[in-house]
């Protein structure tokens, strides 16, 4: 077991693509995916994670692969691990409010967890003016995905309340797409009362989430969750939790005064990759520009940095890839 922090720092002070390769996992090699084949075992990759369904219990393997605008952006060195240790300690802290799937973690990049039917959609919950809907927003865009809003908001405001924008869920490095909980109902994702379950679900997480961060300095401006059903029926929190890969999140501290400058606040989240890529003029079409290395272990330190604020602790990992 190694610090992480240590060897970012030597793959900073090499600071080239080829450090940052080195270490960086991209998931199950081609003979790992060959042996689970042999045996018969079902395995499927998406943007960033693996998984592999064991019987009743689901694998998932936490890649250093970065995605952004739904395309593959390039690798985060232990990024897998680092949100890998920010999960287990979001479903741990869930499982006081609702179920989840989580079992337990095996190898710093592999969490277990009950094999579940996913509910086919992303259930996002928005606090606050940003990302995409901040500029639809500023193009005069006001109903999202079911939901007005008033008019006179401005980039970063708090919202008036908490809103459910769903969206489908496409395949792997596929475009997502908004959609009411109308549609979603009537597609047959979920019935009208499963879908008022995970609404519930999802705005009293979101809630909670809010709070825990803010006592550790921060805040939880909007979040993506994953719902699945047991074998029995019911409803469970599956996947990623408050991670900063399906999170946006900001300092508390200088909030204020940043926004009031008209300035962006200080981010502690994959934001900054986006606008680095919107400031090459990319936004999802087209070839995507290379980060540089730098970039790229900055996230990952600042990632690290929300991990070891959680859980209190030097966050340790196991530098050989996870066997199946």
């Amino acid at each position: 077991m190694k610090a992480v922090r240590e060897l970012l720092n030597e793959i900073a002070t090499d600071n080239s693509t080829a450090a940052v390769e080195k270490y960086s996992y991209n998931g199950l090699s081609e003979e790992q995916k060959k042996e689970l084949d042999a045996k018969g075992v079902e395995h499927y990759a998406g943007k960033v994670r693996e998984l592999v369904k064991d019987g009743d219990t689901l694998h998932i393997y936490h890649s250093d692969r970065l995605s952004a605008f739904d395309r593959y952006i390039g690798m985060v060195p232990f990024k897998g691990a680092i949100l890998a240790d920010i999960s287990k300690f979001w479903l741990e802290e869930t499982e006081k409010l609702m179920p989840t799937h989580f079992k337990s973690m095996k190898h710093s990049r592999v969490i277990d967890g009950e094999a579940c039917t996913p509910v086919m959609a992303e259930v996002i919950v928005r606090g606050y003016m940003a990302g995409s809907m901040a500029r639809a927003y500023d193009k005069g865009v006001r109903e999202f995905c079911g939901v007005t809003l008033p008019e006179g908001l401005t980039n970063y405001c708090k919202l008036p309340n908490a809103i459910i924008t769903p969206t489908t869920k496409a395949a792997a490095f596929e475009h997502d797409e908004d959609a009411t909980p109308a549609e979603l109902i009537e597609s047959g994702v979920a019935t009208k009362e499963q879908w008022a379950q995970i609404e519930e679900m999802a705005l009293k997480l979101f809630a909670h989430g809010q709070k825990v961060y803010a006592e550790k300095g921060w805040i939880l401006v909007d979040t993506k969750y994953e719902f699945g059903f047991a074998k029995d029926g019911s409803i469970k929190v599956i996947d990623e939790v408050h991670t900063p890969d399906s999170s946006r999140l900001w300092d508390l501290a200088s909030y204020e005064e940043k926004v009031s400058k008209g300035e962006a606040p200080v981010m502690l989240d994959k934001e900054n990759v986006r606008r680095y890529l919107l400031d090459q003029g990319f936004k999802g079409e087209g070839d995507v520009p290379e980060v540089p290395a730098k970039v790229l272990v900055d996230l990952a330190k600042v990632y690290l940095g929300v991990a070891e604020k959680l859980s209190g602790k030097e966050l340790m990992v196991e530098v050989e890839a996870p066997s199946v």
